[in-house]
């Protein structure tokens, strides 16, 4: 078994959003001092399956305070871009995966940090096929 791989199953948290739009009823992001704790406030992703050449969006929303966004697994790291106070988002191309990463279910972490480093994450199950 790769290490990296889940053995156990992660559920899809409450403020994750998955479909092929974006939900029209999208929160505004909280404002925050800066050494607030982050918080991760909405997560919006158009599938949680991914195959290799596939393009891969995504949109979080997060406290005013959070300095960057990461959402990664042991197979791949995205840094967000920061488009507006509390908004991040991606839009990447998956590219080919080893094949000892395909076929694998993994747990997606998105990482919301401050400018002190302190972080707050989000889990959710993630397939690469």
């Amino acid at each position: 078994m790769v290490a990296a791989c889940s053995p156990n199953t992660v559920s899809i948290p409450s403020n994750l959003f998955v479909g092929p739009k974006k939900p029209n009823a999208w929160p505004t992001p909280p404002v925050a001092k800066p050494e607030a704790q982050p918080q991760i406030v909405a997560i919006w992703f158009p599938t949680l399956t991914l195959h290799p050449g596939m393009w891969f969006d995504g949109t979080i929303v997060v406290s005013t305070n959070v300095a960057s966004v990461e959402v990664r697994t042991a197979a791949f790291s995205i840094n967000s871009a920061h488009v507006a106070p509390g908004v991040y988002r991606f839009h990447t191309r998956i590219l080919e995966l080893p094949p000892f990463s395909r076929r694998h279910s993994y747990e997606l972490d998105i990482i919301a940090r401050n400018t002190a480093g302190v972080k707050q994450v989000e889990q959710a199950p993630l397939r690469v096929e």
